[in-house]
């Protein structure tokens, strides 16, 4: 008589998060989808303007060819903020550098 197979079945998301949570890497990955989702989040005219985006240790840093849009976010930074980390679902960043 054959002994019943042991199923651990989870899906495949399941699998994949609990990878990314076990080897510290879910922050990164919220990371990479702001900065993939970019445009949705400010829409085109910011977008097309912004040359470099990244995060590093809880800042957002956006470099803006345009001087008076530069100052425009500067006054925004709280709403960003805002937007930002209500995208990623978590605090993801406390502040804004735009150069």
């Amino acid at each position: 008589m054959k002994k019943p197979r042991n199923t651990n079945e989870q899906s495949l998301k399941d699998v994949i998060s609990e990878l990314f949570e076990n080897n510290h890497m879910g922050g990164k990955l919220k990371e990479i989808n702001i900065i993939n989702n970019w445009e949705k989040l400010v829409g085109n005219l910011i977008a097309k303007n912004t040359q470099k985006i990244y995060i590093h240790q809880g800042k957002l840093f956006l470099h803006i060819e345009s001087a008076p849009l530069r100052t425009e976010l500067s006054y925004s930074k709280a709403k960003l903020i805002e937007v930002v980390n209500k995208e990623a679902g978590e605090v993801l960043i406390d502040d804004v550098v735009v150069r």
